[in-house]
């Protein structure tokens, strides 16, 4: 296997000596680093074609979808350890498709894992949610395309909780539902008719805090928002968006203790990623130089973090940040 380990170490590096002597240019630039990048596996290694997602299982594997249509398991060491899925729209089969008609590899096939191992996969093109077991046996879907109740236009980020429900946002109705594990919707929130104008635009979400609130970020207003399991938003902030290239954010997650962590929309490989606290104050930036992240940090059962570099590499990270 194609190992970039020495690569990848040297970037870090040169990113860290960018941003201190970049100290005195701006306090931003002064802010220590959220992580270090100790391994990483490029997607030809791989096996992966234009990767989209990933999410980390409580066996510690990684699970990735991407543009050839098949969701991936790789184990921590960076072993391909099984494949499931094809082109289709037959049971178990996926059509991740492109929001975006100028870039067809950019595709949407969002994917996260809950904490029994179930895997659940956005399958936006077929308007669906599909789940399946970690060996990939297919054991429901729910989900269809359309406008009405429970139905999808474009499904993209997913989230499960502690319970078994899952938290879907629609790419193009720009509305969040949440489902029972049986799939029945619970509540949506959303969409053009919302009052809430931190609820007007695209919803990008990826995990749920100590709190059992929904972390998610809004790129049409520029906010963090903070959801609780009923559907109400109960706290929100403007992280910088001037450190981002198009002053857009598209990924938001949060680790365990609870430290939100925020990165843009831009396509190059200059994006920033910022941490704020729990108070939301701005507390570390990894400066997007040579690597930046397609997809933000995902955390493993036992200390591992993952992220998803804007190549296609998956990078094995270790947080540099301080307790407390």
């Amino acid at each position: 296997m194609e190992r970039i380990t020495s690569r990848l170490a040297a970037a870090a590096v040169v990113a860290g000596v960018a941003v201190l002597g970049a100290g005195c240019a701006a306090n931003a630039a002064a802010l220590p680093n959220p992580f270090t990048i100790t391994a990483g596996y490029s997607a030809k290694s791989l096996g992966l074609d234009h990767p989209d997602a990933l999410a980390a299982g409580p066996d510690g594997n990684l699970y990735v979808t991407d543009l050839s249509q098949r969701v991936t398991v790789i184990s921590p060491g960076g072993e391909v350890l099984r494949r499931w899925g094809k082109p289709g729209a037959g049971p178990g089969e996926f059509k991740f498709i492109s929001g975006d008609p100028t870039d067809p590899t950019d595709v949407a096939g969002r994917i996260a894992v809950g904490r029994t191992g179930m895997v659940y996969v956005s399958d936006s093109g077929n308007g669906r949610v599909q789940v399946f077991t970690p060996q990939g046996r297919l054991i429901r879907q729910f989900g269809s395309y359309g406008s009405g109740k429970g139905q999808f236009f474009l499904p993209g980020n997913l989230v499960v909780d502690g319970s078994g429900n899952v938290y879907v946002a629609d790419n193009q109705s720009q509305t969040l539902a949440k489902f029972s594990p049986s799939g029945k919707v619970i509540w949506q929130i959303g969409g053009s008719a919302s009052s809430d104008q931190d609820l007007l635009g695209h919803q990008h979400l990826a995990s749920i805090d100590a709190h059992g609130r929904l972390v998610m970020v809004n790129d049409d207003q520029g906010r963090v928002l903070y959801v609780d399991p009923s559907g109400h938003k109960v706290d929100a902030f403007s992280p910088d968006s001037s450190s981002f290239t198009e002053g857009n954010m598209c990924e938001v997650t949060v680790d365990a203790a609870g430290d939100t962590y925020v990165s843009g929309c831009g396509p190059g490989p200059t994006e920033p990623t910022l941490v704020y606290d729990r108070a939301h104050r701005l507390i570390a930036k990894w400066p997007g130089m040579n690597y930046s992240l397609l997809r933000l940090p995902v955390f493993g059962p036992n200390g591992e973090v993952f992220a998803l570099a804007t190549d296609g590499s998956i990078l094995r990270l270790r947080i540099t940040l301080p307790a407390g």
